[in-house]
């Protein structure tokens, strides 16, 4: 704003007055000194990119080759997890199904050698109930399945927690919460106390727009998942993960798959997580270069993977990398000269243990469930 000129010379009266009254001269209206910007980092030389703690980092070499061990019966729409034990790692498997004939209650392990491969899967423990299309979440003494199919074809809202002690072993399992609404083919990813449910197919076969938060305590979780800022656009049969206080939803799919009425999605959103583990408003953080579901995605040295899935109309074997910007939004992906052995989708995580990543199962393009073992390394 500017003064006339007839303020300045009232203010320059005002202070004459005083100084000649021996009055202080007021404080120095000088702004005080502000803090140097920060340089910009120097750019990462070519072959490397800046990770969110700053560092430049090689893109590591990815290489994928088919396990000698297979998993019976074959199955998609299961998860998986790798669990560090008292008596060394091992790889394992909950439910799923093979093509919708049979659901399956069983929980299988296999133990993770020191070179990553695998010794040969044992039923170590039974769900409460068969169950297929759902998420999972590692507590540490429990796993949370949530959503899903559970028993006769039935899409449910309910979750079991599993006991899965330092052992391994797997111990009792009990009630959890239910979601806001009956879905499968949901994600569920952990920040923090809390795990985040989303999205989903809906009992009426469509897509919804379901985001939920469950707080985990230390003796378990709260009773109730809370409503959270409501997923744009609906969607379900998609990946998600978690990176610098972002969750982030890849690809999927919008609509009903059954009735082929469905627009696919190539995608990216995220939204913050505040202080309080609260989610922001969701917005575009980048795309992939066609159309994606029912794939997995994986982050290691702060770049993440998608691997496989339905691309436009037919699974596909193609492995893809992008890194982030300093905003968050992912830079373009690129082809990875990694790829799966075989086309197929419906493997949904895609666990690591040191160097390795495990692909279990899935179903390829003649709808057939798959009992193979893929194991990933990065170099």
């Amino acid at each position: 704003m500017k003064l006339s000129l007839g303020a300045v010379l009232g203010s320059l009266a005002v202070l004459v007055a005083a100084c000649s009254d021996g009055g202080s001269a007021p404080a120095s209206t000088t702004a005080p000194a502000q803090p140097e910007t920060p340089a910009a980092p120097e750019p990462c030389e070519d072959g490397t990119y800046r990770t969110l703690a700053g560092a430049c980092v090689a893109f590591p070499t990815v290489s994928i080759a088919r396990s000698p061990v297979t998993l019976t019966p074959a199955r998609d729409h299961h998860t998986t997890l790798v669990r560090e034990t008292s008596a060394g790692p091992y790889l394992y498997v909950f439910g799923g199904t093979d093509a919708w004939k049979t659901l399956h209650d069983d929980i299988q392990r296999a133990k993770i050698a020191p070179d990553g491969s695998l010794g040969a899967f044992e039923v170590v423990g039974k769900l409460p109930a068969a169950r297929a299309g759902h998420c999972m979440v590692d507590l540490g003494d429990r796993v949370l399945l949530a959503g899903g199919i559970v028993g006769k074809a039935t899409t449910t809202a309910t979750s079991v927690l599993v006991g899965l002690d330092k052992d391994g072993n797997v111990g009792a399992s009990t009630a959890g919460p239910n979601l806001p609404t009956a879905v499968l083919h949901l994600t569920c990813d952990r920040q923090g106390d809390y795990v985040y449910a989303l999205g989903g197919r809906g009992a009426n076969s469509r897509s919804t727009r379901m985001s939920a938060r469950l707080r985990v305590l230390p003796d378990g979780v709260a009773p109730a998942f809370e409503a959270q800022t409501p997923l744009t656009p609906d969607r379900s049969h998609h990946a998600s993960f978690v990176r610098g206080g972002r969750l982030y939803v890849v690809g999927g799919i919008t609509g009903d798959p059954v009735g082929n009425a469905a627009t696919g999605h190539k995608d990216v959103v995220s939204a913050p997580i505040d202080a309080d583990g609260m989610l922001g408003e969701w917005e575009d953080a980048g795309a992939l270069p066609a159309e994606l579901s029912v794939s997995s995605a994986l982050l290691r040295d702060d770049a993440v993977y998608v691997v496989g899935g339905l691309e436009d109309v037919a699974f596909t074997t193609t492995v893809r990398r992008a890194t982030f910007t300093e905003d968050g939004k992912l830079t373009p992906f690129v082809t990875s000269n990694a790829k799966l052995p075989e086309a197929r989708g419906h493997v949904h995580q895609l666990p690591q243990w040191g160097t390795f990543f495990y692909s279990v199962g899935g179903k390829n393009d003649l709808d057939e469930s798959l009992g193979t073992v893929d194991i990933g390394s990065f170099r």
